[in-house]
């Protein structure tokens, strides 16, 4: 790759509302972990202050963010049903509660106005992120076993109906990706992702004690991993 098509890329990817957002949640991961691992608060106040801005800049970005939340609730719960659909409209709704929460404390964030709530809305609002995480962690393992029960009786059949050529198909087939292995891949991806966001909320509400440090490495992480979607198709 030519420097000046790496440029390009990187252009495309901050020049999309998605991608920016990934940039600057990146920045703000490695700020955090920076400040965490300072000697000194004089040291880590600079790197304190940029995390804070970095944050801010990111909120502008999904202020009405909750809309689309919203938005993808109603359609589970009006399209679809069973165990997989509740624990997806669960995650939805409690996502859109928590943009639309965190969106009535943007002002206090930007030093626009002081109230004496917006330190214990922002901290509920954690919590119904905690909430959405948490369910789709659940949502994606009921996901995973659907595939592998599918994988096992798919096995079976073809195994009774088609084992003479069973050698065939498996050269023909030797390195390709099925769908259902991309689609296993994903929701395995979106499990780590998901994860390592967990200990962001888990930390602010106090569910899950941990170091800031450690907070930051698994945003880094998530974000690197969540923000290659971004860059694949900004870059196709």
């Amino acid at each position: 790759m030519s420097p000046a098509n790496a440029v390009t890329q990187v252009s495309r990817f901050v020049g999309d509302a998605a991608g920016l957002e990934k940039t600057l949640r990146l920045l703000q991961s490695l700020a955090q972990v920076v400040a965490a691992c300072s000697l000194t608060a004089t040291a880590a106040a600079p790197w304190l202050q940029a995390r804070k801005q970095f944050a801010l800049g990111r909120r502008y970005l999904r202020v009405l963010k909750f809309i689309d939340a919203f938005t993808f609730a109603f359609d589970i719960f009006s399209r679809r049903s069973g165990l997989l659909a509740v624990l997806e409209f669960g995650r939805w709704s409690c996502l859109g509660i928590y943009l639309l929460l965190e969106s009535f404390t943007i002002l206090d964030e930007m030093g626009v106005v002081s109230t004496t709530w917006a330190a214990g809305l922002f901290l509920e609002a954690m919590k119904f992120w905690f909430c959405s995480l948490v369910l789709g962690i659940f949502s994606g393992i009921l996901e995973l076993l659907g595939l592998l029960g599918k994988n096992a009786g798919l096995g079976k059949r073809v195994e009774e109906k088609h084992q003479k050529s069973r050698k065939n198909k498996a050269e023909m087939t030797q390195g390709r990706p099925t769908e259902r292995d991309a689609t296993r891949k994903k929701i395995a991806k979106r499990l780590f992702i998901d994860g390592c966001d967990l200990f962001i909320p888990g930390s602010a509400t106090g569910w899950i004690p941990t170091s800031s440090a450690n907070v930051g490495m698994m945003s880094v992480g998530s974000t690197v991993l969540s923000g290659l979607d971004v860059w694949n198709r900004v870059n196709v």
